[in-house]
């Protein structure tokens, strides 16, 4: 059952604008979403889609970087972008009566970057890089995500490294948002206290001069894995553990066992890799599970910080959760209280205007169906114990696994994956 209070309209031109109007909204959240992500560049401009959606920011030919901060602090908007792998976003969220002043600063930046101080902003980039490398848990993820997209860029970080991002000069950044920033890609999304039709005859006037052009075609292209370990040496305090396999994507039928597997293997306080590593044997402080979702790809991941002499026995626990999971059907309770936490989260989740606008854009992204709420409850209601076990055995086996490591010194965990 699609959410029937989603609409969704192609403007003349081909722009797409979706609408979800909240009569008991207090706000507005507006998304202009970009269909391009670090997965659609190629390996020499790596970093490039987050290089671009910084640059956002930095001008106009109407206002220069101080003027586009001051534009929506003068509203009161709390304005903010993001890169994935599979998007870029520009959103704020702001009082109903600025929807017009909102939109066309965020038009404005959209359309016409002047890509000032380009040279200052890369080397803020780096400096961006330079904290993620600081951070071992980070590192050990990226590693992970490398390992099992092997060859393809789903596995690269989408900060890009160093080289590349400074690589990038006025002409490649200029080139790439014309190609990009088309009516083909951007599409523009609004939940709140708005008007449908008042939203449309903005998003028409103020965007109306985007160009048309082909939408990026996609398909996964792993190449042969190299290796199912990745150790990296830095002298941390802690030794940092990633491990994970090829997930599920977006779409699959299967998203919301998916998400029932993770939740009662490592997705909370009460999960059995949280109860079993922290709680009754203290060898982390964390340790979870998580599983990420693409279009057309997934991994599931689950990681650990320990120290150097407790981390072996943690794998240990961490590969031995995962042989229950595929062979030991989850119990009655945990099931149900799973499932509790899954629709509370998610239905709590509803009442933020930028939580609705975020969750239209995405299912737009990932080409998967908008549920209401109501059929979400009902689908994850749905979910069965075999279920569970199915996807854990498809999924937690480890002779599928692949794990990365940073710490200061190389240890045989390779020997848990089977």
């Amino acid at each position: 059952m699609a959410d029937t209070n989603v609409r969704s309209k192609v403007l003349d031109g081909g722009l797409r604008v979706f609408s979800e109007p909240l009569s008991e909204a207090t706000s507005v959240s507006l998304g202009l979403w970009i269909r391009a992500g670090s997965r659609d560049e190629r390996d020499e401009v790596a970093g490039i889609t987050h290089l671009m959606e910084h640059m956002l920011f930095k001008g106009t030919p109407e206002m220069d970087a101080l003027g586009i901060a001051q534009a929506f602090e003068g509203i009161g908007a709390q304005e903010n972008a993001a890169t994935g792998e599979e998007y870029t976003v520009l959103y704020a969220r702001f009082l109903p009566e600025h929807l017009e002043r909102a939109l066309d600063v965020m038009a404005g930046m959209v359309l016409r970057p002047t890509f000032a101080d380009l040279e200052r902003e890369r080397e803020v980039i780096v400096e961006e890089i330079k904290m993620y490398e600081d951070r071992p848990d980070q590192m050990a993820d990226e590693y992970l995500s490398g390992l099992i997209f092997h060859g393809d860029p789903l596995g690269r970080p989408i900060i890009g490294s160093a080289e590349t991002v400074r690589g990038v000069d006025h002409d490649t950044l200029k080139n790439f948002h014309q190609d990009t920033y088309t009516t083909a890609n951007v599409f523009v999304v609004g939940a709140g206290k708005l008007d449908p039709d008042e939203l449309e005859s903005m998003v028409g006037e103020k965007l109306g001069g985007l160009p048309s052009g082909e939408p990026f075609g996609r398909d996964a292209r792993p190449g042969e894995p190299q290796s199912r370990v990745h150790y990296k040496f830095k002298e941390t305090e802690q030794y940092h553990v990633s491990v994970g396999s090829l997930g599920i994507p977006a779409s699959s039928e299967d998203r919301f066992a998916m998400a029932a597997l993770n939740n009662v293997f490592g997705g909370g306080m009460s999960s059995r890799l949280f109860q079993e590593v922290r709680e009754k044997r203290g060898l982390a402080y964390a340790v979870y599970s998580y599983h990420q979702a693409y279009s057309d790809a997934g991994a599931i991941k689950t990681y650990v910080g320990s120290t150097t002499g407790n981390v072996e026995e943690a794998v240990d626990v961490i590969v031995r959760e995962m042989g229950k999971m595929r062979t030991e059907p989850v119990d009655a309770e945990e099931l149900e209280r799973t499932k509790q936490q899954l629709k509370s989260s998610t239905l709590l989740a509803l009442e933020s205007t930028a939580a609705r606008m975020n969750r239209v854009g995405r299912s737009v992204i990932l080409d998967t169906e908008l549920l209401s709420p109501e059929e979400i409850a009902a689908r994850i209601e749905a979910v069965t114990a075999e279920d569970v076990m199915r996807l854990a055995n498809e999924h937690l086996d480890t002779k599928k696994m692949y794990l990365s490591a940073v710490g200061p010194k190389e240890l045989d965990l390779g020997r848990y994956l089977g």
